[in-house]
């Protein structure tokens, strides 16, 4: 499990050099969420806030990640559908 520190600063202008690799900006008001010099080495993880701190989890590949689908892929898992 990655743990990071959360930044709540607006980003005012997307051309600003960050010291770090990477940076998760909330879209609806440009926040830097999180700044990493790494990434998650996988495919897919869940991020998870905890205060001041990001998780990010991986995620297995028969997990599930919850979309508009989510209901019909339950239901072929479960036999009802093919």
């Amino acid at each position: 499990m990655l743990k990071f520190v959360i930044y709540g600063d607006t980003v005012k202008n997307l051309n600003k050099t960050f010291i770090c690799k990477y940076a998760v900006i909330r879209r609806d008001d440009m926040t830097v969420i999180a700044e990493m010099d790494f990434f998650p080495d996988c495919n897919r993880s869940l991020m998870y806030r905890d205060g001041r701190y990001v998780r990010f989890l991986p995620m297995l590949q028969n997990d599930i990640m919850g979309s508009e689908t989510l209901i019909n892929e339950l239901t072929i898992r479960a036999g009802y559908h093919e």
